[in-house]
């Protein structure tokens, strides 16, 4: 599943090509992949392209929106005569001709270009919502890592009575959104602290670090456009991301700990892969 920098980065290009684009029709392909009344979209201009978490929001006049989820395989790929943008799971739907047999949705627009929502699991979705809707979406998650509202007195009084291992609650979207099993498990390398830790446990001092590398781990991620790890993440013209070539601890099993030098191991914590270093992390 693409973790924050990834979906960030399908945003960001997105953004830049989307907003202007007006909707012509839409061809639903499978219909558990959206979500709303299709006539509704019809000659809406899209206006602007954001996220949320892992959410990328698409706003259209009249205050309403298409949320989208990419889950595990989603895609979006926009494509006109000159250009091929988006991202998501890597598949050959980002170079091949498109529609596929993975192809769930199509929105065509009135100059001829076209974006497509491939998912060849059909966990993902896009739905049409209200800006009300949307808002009550977003209530189910706490703020992203990269926002001002997350700070270590936060993370205090929402981890005061968790004695679940930190590894777990920093990966609780409901109290920080962004943070995945990759980027957590660095950022709890690059603190030296270790993922089986009560959350509870940990002093003020700690969570001020902890925080202030997760917070780099993202940045580092979305300077190098995301990772492309085990299949995860490839931006559809070909630019793959670079961030496993830095990874601290993650997918790194037996090798040496870029802190210390000890050796990483791999255990499960809340059924996730998580690799730490034995030596430093305490």
């Amino acid at each position: 599943m693409p973790e924050l920098p990834e979906v960030e980065t399908v945003k960001r290009r997105l953004k830049e090509i989307l907003p202007g684009k007006i909707i012509q029709s839409i061809e639903v392909l499978h219909k558990r992949s959206f979500g709303g009344k299709e006539k509704d979209l019809f000659g809406q201009e899209i206006q602007d392209v954001s996220r949320k978490a892992k959410l990328i929001r698409i706003h259209l006049p009249s205050k309403l929106n298409l949320l989208t989820h990419l889950k595990m395989t989603g895609q979006l790929i926009f494509i006109n005569d000159d250009i091929r943008v988006g991202g998501g799971h890597p598949t050959a739907d980002w170079v091949k001709d498109l529609p596929s047999s993975h192809t769930r949705l199509i929105y065509n627009f009135t100059d001829g270009s076209k974006l497509y929502f491939n998912d060849q699991r059909i966990f993902g979705w896009m739905r049409l919502m209200s800006d009300e809707q949307v808002a009550a979406e977003f209530t189910k998650y706490g703020p992203d890592i990269n926002e001002d509202a997350l700070t270590a007195e936060y993370l205090r009084k929402k981890f005061s009575n968790r004695r679940i291992p930190i590894k777990q609650a920093i990966m609780m979207n409901q109290i920080m959104a962004g943070l995945g099993n990759i980027y957590a498990c660095d950022a709890l390398n690059m603190a030296q602290i270790s993922p089986f830790r009560p959350a509870q446990g940990l002093s003020f001092e700690e969570l001020i670090k902890l925080l202030s590398v997760a917070k780099q781990v993202i940045q580092e991620g979305l300077e190098h456009g995301g990772t492309t790890y085990d299949g995860k993440y490839v931006h559809v013209d070909g630019m793959s991301g670079s961030y496993q070539d830095i990874m601290r601890v993650y997918g790194r099993e037996n090798e040496k700990c870029r802190q210390c030098g000890g050796k990483i191991v791999k255990a499960k914590i809340g059924g996730r892969g998580t690799f730490y270093c034995e030596s430093c992390q305490r």
